[in-house]
């Protein structure tokens, strides 16, 4: 992980802590300020520390570094949230600003000399294991980023590292700005579940006015009998930020390109896979070819089956299109596994469903979370707090609604990381879910961005304030995926999935969703490998010569299971390809990773608190003070590899 893309992976008041809570009501002034505050105060203390005399050790170089940058990132990360949540635009534009200033100081740490000369000069002999770990973490982020080159070589790595910045910004902005929408006559909403259309009123003129938020289309793609309603919307979603992030993109692209060549790699690509667990490019791409040809038979079947139905609509079809492959499978699901979405939604209302995913953590893990009179940005923000033994561990905020302005994904946005002895790490999930009713897939992206926050509680009780950032890039997904599992577990679900008049979730019902759980995967994967192939393969590409449209029709007609609309170019809102950059693989190979966290759970049950506990201390609390793949194997008690995800792809369900 580089400094920059560590910076971007981070979306007390307590004695002896180092902060007080974050004030969200700060003027676009006064966040220019504080700004200029917390860059001064951590250059002041990093030139402190280079300046002792004594010789360098762990202790007085890098645990000053740690507590310095603890503070640092106090400023920057509220800075990055504020710039993604914030309902005053002219705030957002400030923390933009301020969040690209912090940006370039941490990054320009990979290019100070004299603190890489301190941290070499280190004597491991006597450190503990997750010291070398931190030690070694460290001599590895200078000399992959160019502390090796020449004055004038690192000025232009910092030049263009901090112009790479800056156009990511701008991509993301562009994504979050381009909310599109259309207006329709009331009766083409046939098919959408009445709450949908009770949230959706007609105007004067009977017309009803869908955006492209998630809570607007994702219902639409799956029930709305009008096909032209399905294409029209499909293809305004898939159009989000083009054309202005097509310039925007190729302009990344090209700079990302000029640093690799200046550190002496072929590509970015090679750059963006450097302390990962694939650790090369061609290994992820043997790994996205190897699911490729695993899912190769199950997306075929499954494309004759959907074809199948539409046949019933359509006599004269002879291929499906991506608006109508959601809209396909749910039909198919209800007449052959008798699953009915619009039944299996009545049991999933937003408050309980948070409520459960809370109870849900307390029970594993033998915590108490409680709601907190906490400051918050926004007043439809929820804040909690975490006990364990009556201990505060840690703080979170559900930010989960869509709004103007706002983030338009789903991610979890740390607020500080935690220390012990020093600060409690708090997070923010910003979320874009209905009020109401949620979809059972809405449940599960809800219970994967928990995941993240879960991971970031117990990654941060330790004395390593950074050691988050240490992990591998790509393992940061695996718990999260790994935690989707309990949508499924009816003993989970029977405690808070009730209907208005109060009846639990049917276990039939349950049964009947599981049995159907594996219908449509294969196409999906196919979708997300797609995804995949074209996050690598872009930055394996002379951007020079890159005509982006062209390369993603190719692409796509390679692994997608349904034709690309030639008005549709999803590459303009695909976030990852500035955060991931390249490193899109990280999904896939975290189910991979997950399908063998799970076998160890499912062994001994997904509710035993012992094994819960277990893999909390083993791996997820010890996240970036040794390899990954040693904390995966030190729980499950053997070596693990990608096999079982393959294999059980494979099979035809």
């Amino acid at each position: 992980m580089t400094f920059n893309n560590a910076f971007f992976f981070v979306c007390f008041i307590f004695t002896g802590f180092v902060s007080a809570q974050p004030s969200y009501k700060s003027s676009p002034e006064q966040i220019s300020e504080t700004c200029q505050s917390y860059i001064n105060t951590f250059n002041q203390r990093l030139d402190q520390l280079l300046v002792t005399e004594a010789a360098p050790s762990y202790v007085n170089v890098l645990e000053p570094l740690d507590d310095a940058l603890l503070e640092f990132l106090n400023g920057g990360m509220h800075d990055g949230l504020m710039r993604n949540v914030h309902t005053d635009k002219a705030v957002r534009e400030a923390s933009t600003t301020c969040f690209l200033q912090a940006m370039s100081v941490f990054t320009g740490l990979n290019m100070n000399r004299p603190l890489y000369q301190k941290i070499i000069q280190i004597d491991e002999s006597d450190l503990t294991p997750e010291q070398c770990f931190t030690l070694n973490y460290w001599k590895n982020q200078f000399e992959s980023s160019g502390i090796g080159e020449d004055e004038a070589t690192r000025k232009e790595i910092k030049a263009l590292t901090d112009e790479i910045n800056q156009i990511e910004q701008i991509f993301q902005q562009n994504i979050t700005d381009d909310v599109r929408s259309i207006q329709v006559k009331a009766s083409r909403l046939t098919g959408l579940p009445q709450d949908y259309v009770d949230s959706h009123p007609a105007d004067e003129k009977g017309l009803v006015t869908i955006t492209t938020s998630y809570p607007d289309v994702s219902p639409i793609f799956k029930y709305a009998h009008d096909g032209a309603l399905r294409k029209e919307v499909f293809i305004m979603f898939d159009s989000r930020a083009y054309p202005q992030n097509k310039d925007v993109l190729k302009t990344l692209l090209v700079k990302r390109e000029q640093l690799a060549r200046l550190l002496a790699h072929d590509n970015f690509a090679q750059l963006n896979m450097l302390g990962t667990m694939v650790k090369t490019p061609e290994n992820a791409k043997a790994f996205i070819e190897q699911l490729s040809a695993a899912i190769s038979k199950p997306v075929e079947a499954e494309k004759a089956q959907l074809l199948e139905r539409k046949k019933k609509l359509d006599p004269t079809a002879v291929a499906v299109n991506d608006w109508e492959a959601s809209y396909l499978k749910n039909l198919i699901r209800e007449e052959d596994y008798l699953v009915n979405a619009k039944e299996i939604r009545d049991y999933f209302h937003y408050d309980k469903v948070r409520d459960g995913i809370t109870s849900l953590a307390e029970d594993l893990f033998s915590l108490r979370i409680e709601s907190c009179d906490c400051a918050t940005w926004h007043e439809s923000v929820e804040p909690y707090e975490v006990y364990e033994n009556d201990k505060l561990i840690g703080r979170f905020f559900l930010d989960s609604h869509p709004r103007e302005g706002k983030y338009t994904h789903a991610a979890a946005f740390p607020i500080t990381m935690g220390k012990e002895s020093r600060q409690i790490p708090s997070a923010a999930l910003l979320m874009n879910f209905p009020k109401g009713m949620m979809e059972h897939g809405q449940v599960k992206t809800f219970l994967h961005e928990f995941g993240h926050l879960i991971h970031l509680i117990f990654a941060g009780q330790n004395n390593i304030a950074l050691s988050p950032f240490q992990s591998e890039s790509d393992f940061g997904e695996a718990p999260s995926t790994m935690l989707e599992e309990w949508v499924w577990d009816y003993t989970t679900l029977k405690k808070f999935a009730t209907n208005s008049e109060g009846i639990v979730i049917p276990k039939t019902l349950v049964n009947k969703m599981n049995r159907a759980r594996y219908f449509g995967e294969a196409t999906s994967v196919a979708y997300q490998l797609t995804l995949t192939a074209f996050s690598l393969e872009i930055y394996r590409q002379d951007p020079q010569k890159l005509n982006l449209n062209a390369f993603e029709r190719k692409i796509f007609q390679q692994y997608v299971p349904f034709p690309l609309p030639e008005s549709s170019h999803p590459y303009a809102s695909f976030g990852h390809l500035t955060g991931y950059g390249a490193k899109y693989y990280t999904y896939q190979w975290s189910n991979a990773i997950s399908e063998e966290l799970l076998s160890k759970f499912k062994l001994e049950g997904l509710r035993n608190t012992q094994i819960a506990n277990e893999y909390r201390h083993k791996v997820l609390a010890r996240t970036g003070t040794q390899p990954a793949s040693e904390l995966v194997r030190d729980f499950l008690g053997r070596d693990f590899g990608v096999k079982a995800y393959a294999d059980r792809l494979s099979q035809k369900h």
